[in-house]
């Protein structure tokens, strides 16, 4: 009996540590789900800083998380219809239709229109270009990608020059939540001719409004310990202890992945690091890399509808603005012919980190910023 006691016991503690859950910073990963942005996300939480037991904290956060990132996905996905969900897609598929749409991407539009950023109704061209990501020859890219093919290059420019016309397509907000997406005949003939879809898309935003729409609902809910990141370069850390946190501002020199500064800070902080290159497995999802060496990159220009970028790398970070408010704010740099150190002194309520050759441009004097090996940090004022 005494061992079949002990026994008992032990297996009790046995089980017991199995499901315990330690305090401390941990990933919080999302249920399975085939409708999710989880797998774009890393969620870091300091699981247990608070008054409710780290197991059930994690436990209630897990289950949100999942919820939220499902969610998410659904409200802006610009080519999927969900019942009950006024997402993007339902706009897109009732033009010149009053339609009521989730507050959450009602918003997202609002931003839009108040910097005047019409990257978004690139959408046609965006559904088209993606395919150049999923290609797996060099032979299947004049099919999708503008570069590689001159009828890909006419139409994207046809596409580019609608979408700069605010009488071709535009989006009227009524407010109440509700929207109208106004598209000419003209336009939506050609559309129709050219089996284009999708007039307003997000296309690589998306992520820095999904991760504001993310960091907004874990606040509500009681959650503000959390470090939000995207593995296309979107983090919106919501944590406003002075706690210690690291930044990487990663480059490329003769073709290798090279870190180009670490930066340290304390507290919350909004950050969109862009770039062209590969860091992970995840990139092939927005990166091409030709037989050649070139790279195709989702930054498709407004001008003319052709992928370009004025560097190829280029961090940006800010105290008081959102992801997606950082990002309307500062992509025109990054998309443009050029970049100078004159054009980030220039930035409003953030600041800029800019690797060039062996120079690292810095504009936040009060930065705690150390450069990596053969690099030389140069102040902008």
């Amino acid at each position: 009996m005494i061992f079949l006691i002990i026994g008992a016991a032990a297996i009790a503690y046995g089980v017991s540590q199995i499901f315990a859950v330690e305090k401390g910073w941990q990933e919080i990963e999302a249920s399975a789900s085939a409708t999710s942005c989880a797998g774009d996300f890393t969620l870091l939480y300091d699981i247990g800083a608070g008054d409710v037991s780290a197991r059930v904290e994690s436990r209630e956060l897990k289950a949100l998380w999942s919820r939220l990132t499902t969610d998410g996905e659904k409200i802006f996905d610009p080519r999927n219809e969900y019942d009950g969900v006024g997402n993007l897609a339902a706009l897109n598929a009732h033009p010149n239709e009053t339609v009521e749409l989730e507050p959450a991407l009602y918003a997202a539009l609002e931003l839009l229109e108040r910097y005047g950023d019409r990257t978004a109704y690139l959408g046609p061209a965006f559904g088209r270009y993606d395919n150049v990501f999923s290609c797996t020859g060099d032979w299947q890219l004049p099919d999708y990608d503008p570069v590689s093919g001159q009828a890909m290059r006419e139409l994207y420019g046809k596409v580019a020059a609608f979408a700069s016309d605010p009488d071709s397509v535009s989006v009227e907000l009524l407010g109440d939540n509700k929207a109208r997406l106004n598209v000419s005949q003209t336009y939506l003939d050609f559309l129709e001719s050219e089996e284009l879809e999708g007039a307003v898309d997000l296309y690589w935003m998306r992520n820095a409004f999904l991760a504001d729409y993310l960091a907004g609902e874990l606040q509500a809910a009681g959650y503000t310990k959390a470090v939000i990141s995207s593995y296309d370069g979107f983090v919106r850390n919501i944590d406003t202890r002075e706690t210690s946190f690291g930044l990487d501002v990663l480059d490329t020199q003769n073709g290798v992945l090279t870190g180009a500064a670490h930066m340290d800070y304390r507290g919350a902080l909004t950050v969109a690091a862009y770039r062209t290159f590969p860091v992970s497995r995840e990139d092939a999802r927005r990166l091409y890399v030709t037989e050649k060496g070139e790279i195709r990159t989702p930054y498709l220009r407004l001008a003319d509808g052709l992928p370009g970028t004025s560097t190829d790398s280029l961090t940006v970070y800010s105290r008081t603005m959102t992801c997606a408010e950082l990002t309307l704010e500062t992509a025109p740099l990054f998309t443009d012919d050029t970049l100078t150190p004159q054009d980030l002194a220039a930035l409003q309520n953030c600041h800029a980190l800019w690797p060039d050759g062996g120079t690292l441009y810095a504009t936040d004097p009060a930065a705690q910023i150390t450069a990596g090996e053969g690099y030389e940090i140069a102040s902008v004022k």
